[in-house]
Order: C-alpha cells, then structure tokens, then sequence
C-alpha cells in the first residue's frame, strides 16, 4: 500500500471516540478529490466552505431519516450536529411536514430558507477550522502531514503525487472511513442495523419494501374477520387497511413483526415519523405477548418475536430514540 494512503488508514482507524467528526472531515475530503473534474497537474486547494457543505450532507442524512447519536455525550451533542438539527427543523416548519427528504434533492433557496442554510454552513466552518482539520492530523502525539492548512483563510493544500493517490484509492479509503463511523455509532447507539444505515445513505438505496408478508400473523390478532385498528380500536374497511410501523421505520430502518399493527391509513399518514406514546408502547408490548401464543411455535417468524420480547425491544428503542 501507498505510505501516504498507509498513513490516512492509520489516522482514521486510530482516531479517538471523541464523535464523529474526523469521519465526516475524512470523507468530504476524499469525496472532493473524487468529484475534481480537471486533471491533477499542480497544488489541490479545497475551501471550507466546500468542505462543510458534505459534511452538512452526511450528518443531514444519517439525521432526518435516523436520528444517529454521533458522540458520547447526550446531553451536549456536537456542534454541528445542533446546528444541522436546527435547520432540519426549519426544514419541516416550512414545509409542514415531518417526510424525510435526502440533502442532495433540497434547493434552500427555493424553499426560503437560503440565509439559515448559510448560517449554518458557517457555524460549521467555524467548528471544522477550531476543533477539526489540525485535529485529524495528530495521533498518538505525532503529526502526520497529509494535507497543509491555511485556517485563516479556510484553505486544505494537497500536492499532485498525494492528491493521486487519494483519487486512486478512493474506494478503499470510503471502506475504511465507513467502517469506522460505523463502529463509532455503534457505541453510541441502540439502533439496529447501523452498518445498513450507512450504506444506504451513501447508495441512494433508502427504500420500502411491501408489508403485506406480515398480514397472515397480524389477522390472529383480528376476531373474525374484523381487523382493528391500533390506535383507535375501531374496525377497519378492507380498503382501509394499512400496516405502520409504531416505533417509525425512519428509526428503525426494517421491517420486524413486533413493531408491526394494523391502522388506518389516515392515521398511519397523520402519524407520519413522529415517535409513539408511552401508553401505545405498553399496548404494543401486550399485543407481542397475545401475538405469540397465537402463533405456530415452529417458525423463525415465531422465534424473532419471542427473542424481540425476550429481549424487551419495544421498550429499549423508544427510549434510546426518545433521547
């Protein structure tokens, strides 16, 4: 392996647990090497500015659908974590819903909100100059000099033979960054499926998958013919029927029978991604404990549900995410 690419492998799978910031720095500048159209022929300079706009990006993502914690400390997360919650917020506010949309399909100036979009690049900035670029840099008391800085003026310097080698190996630098940050949430996070997570913001492959599968359990818990909705009690008309995830999808990103229930639509719409009340999740929690006497003990179906109550997820991921 390149010494130089040696050296990036070592500062991103050696770095502290602090958060994730170093990550979202890493990435958005080997991402930046990639996307250079014209030919590499002399000195690479990058802004700042550029730079805070991926990292925007990520944390944007990997938030409005998941609610990642990225470091520690709950009770006072990372700045530009606050600051891209802030806008996600003023996100939903104008437009009056709560639907997660990717960073990349948003035009802030459109949507009115191109003054707060560049605030919020500049408190990043700020973060990225103070706590971050000189940072990343340093390991076990040693500096590795892999890029140069001019933080006055928010510039990162890289040479032609090292911008090369990081457009060369890209791919195995984005592995390596990934598994990382996914490590990294997987300390400070309940979530399942974090690996996923990640792979899927990265891929564009944030997708839904048909529920109709789970309807033969969900009917044990109908009598008759009759399917009750979750939330109301009232029965459902057939085409009506709708099946929601009570702890949202956008949390959990999968599809499991414990957290499945039949509602109507309009609830189901109305409900959108906001997180249940603490009464609908000890309603869950009985309907899991009925669900399995109910069902066939010779399924994996059964043993996922029985491992789910065993395990007490219902009531472990509402208060991880609750936090």
């Amino acid at each position: 392996m390149d010494i130089y690419i040696k050296q990036w492998n070592d500062l991103i799978l050696n770095c502290s647990f602090d958060n994730t910031y170093k990550m979202a720095w890493s990435k958005a500048l080997v991402e930046l090497i990639v996307n250079t159209n014209e030919p590499i022929e002399d000195i690479v300079v990058f802004d700042f500015n550029d730079i805070a706009k991926l990292c925007l990006k990520y944390y944007w993502n990997q938030t409005i659908y998941f609610d990642l914690i990225q470091s520690p400390n709950l009770k006072k997360p990372p700045g530009i974590i606050t600051y891209s919650k802030d806008l996600i917020t003023l996100f939903f506010n104008k437009k009056q819903s709560v639907q997660p949309i990717r960073f990349e399909k948003i035009d802030f100036k459109t949507i009115g909100l191109a003054r707060e979009y560049e605030f919020t690049l500049k408190n990043i900035v700020r973060t990225l100059k103070q706590d971050v670029c000189w940072r990343f840099k340093n390991l076990n008391r040693e500096t590795y000099e892999i890029y140069e800085l001019d933080r006055n003026e928010g510039k990162v310097f890289f040479n032609k033979t090292n911008a090369l080698a990081l457009k060369e190996y890209s791919d195995f630098l984005f592995t390596v960054i990934n598994y990382r940050w996914t490590q990294m949430l997987e300390g400070f996070n309940y979530s399942p499926r974090i690996s996923r997570k990640v792979r899927a913001i990265d891929e564009n492959n944030i997708r839904r998958t048909s529920l109709k599968k789970f309807h033969q359990y969900l009917d044990l818990m109908s009598e008759g013919c009759k399917r009750e909705c979750f939330y109301c009690g009232e029965n459902i008309a057939d085409n009506e029927v709708s099946v929601d995830h009570v702890i949202p999808w956008s949390y959990m990103f999968s599809d499991d029978l414990w957290n499945l229930v039949y509602c109507h639509k309009g609830e189901n719409s109305e409900k959108s991604n906001r997180l249940p009340s603490e009464e609908d999740i000890n309603r869950l929690e009985e309907r899991n404990k009925q669900l399995l006497d109910r069902m066939k003990n010779n399924t994996k179906d059964y043993d996922q549900l029985q491992i789910a109550i065993e395990k007490d997820y219902v009531k472990r991921f509402w208060i991880s995410f609750k936090g």
